[in-house]
């Protein structure tokens, strides 16, 4: 840390960043005695911050104050660009030696803000990497500003609430067993939540280790294998029952699934 007239000032640790990778994944870690700052900047993901999941976007900022388990995943379809940084900041009345308050949500949309921090971060990251002479003063002046405005922003958050991921996946999960014969998209169920898609598969994945959409595939050739051992329907009417109007899609789904075409698996329970 640096002592200038106004006393001790935020110390930046590192700082780096992520571009478009679509299986970037940072699996779940902590800092005892560093704080960290996420800016995304582009795509979207899903953060997991003190156990809480959190759907994010660009212009998201993530605070992870020091001691927190946080772990990030990046969404395929929309890869997350982030600046990330690591800060020591000296101690406050008002928040110790944290960046925000642990009463409040750790995820700040930016809004209007958007531009101007990730203006900063983006200096902050070209100061550091090109180490110029005077960086360390220029550095210190850009993480004060950034600091000063999460902070500021920090103040209109509402309080922090703790939602159960485990409840939102059962409750997916009871959904999908009564309409897996829709052939629901992901964004099908989004709409019926209410909620982020991305959000809602990652939940779901987290719990039962499954996506959505193939938990309901399964479902259906789990159906399947009922009418196929218990009645007498063709393949082509169970594929009909099932939603599917092409046989031959349908019975190449099943050996995918289960590992045998649909005949193969009745002659074989008829033995």
């Amino acid at each position: 840390m640096q002592a200038t007239e106004r006393g001790i000032v935020p110390q930046l640790v590192y700082i780096g960043k992520v571009s478009d990778n679509p299986n970037w994944k940072f699996p779940s870690h902590r800092h005892e005695n560093v704080s960290e700052l996420i800016f995304v900047a582009r795509g979207r993901g899903v953060i997991k911050i003190d156990r809480q999941l959190h759907a994010v976007e660009a212009g998201d900022l993530l605070v992870y104050n020091q001691g927190v388990i946080h772990e990030e995943c990046s969404s395929p379809a929309c890869p997350l660009g982030v600046y990330y940084c690591g800060v020591k900041v000296p101690y406050d009345e008002k928040y110790g030696t944290d960046l925000i308050s642990r009463d409040v949500l750790p995820q700040i949309p930016t809004h209007e803000d958007s531009e101007k921090l990730q203006s900063l971060f983006a200096a902050l990251h070209q100061e550091f990497v090109q180490r110029k002479d005077g960086f360390e003063i220029v550095c210190s002046g850009l993480l004060t500003a950034i600091i000063a405005l999460v902070r500021r922003m920090s103040e209109d958050r509402p309080p922090a609430c703790k939602k159960d991921p485990d409840t939102l996946a059962a409750r997916m999960k009871e959904y999908l067993d009564r309409n897996y014969l829709k052939h629901l998209a992901l964004n099908d169920i989004a709409e019926a939540f209410h909620m982020n898609a991305y959000y809602l598969a990652h939940v779901f994945k987290d719990k039962y280790d499954d996506s959505p959409i193939n938990y309901m595939l399964r479902r259906r050739m789990e159906e399947a294998t009922r009418l196929l051992m218990h009645t007498d329907m063709k393949v082509v009417e169970i594929a009909g029952f099932l939603g599917y109007e092409n046989a031959n899609y349908f019975t190449n789904l099943f050996r995918k699934t289960m590992g045998e075409s649909p005949t193969q698996f009745k002659k074989k329970g008829k033995r």
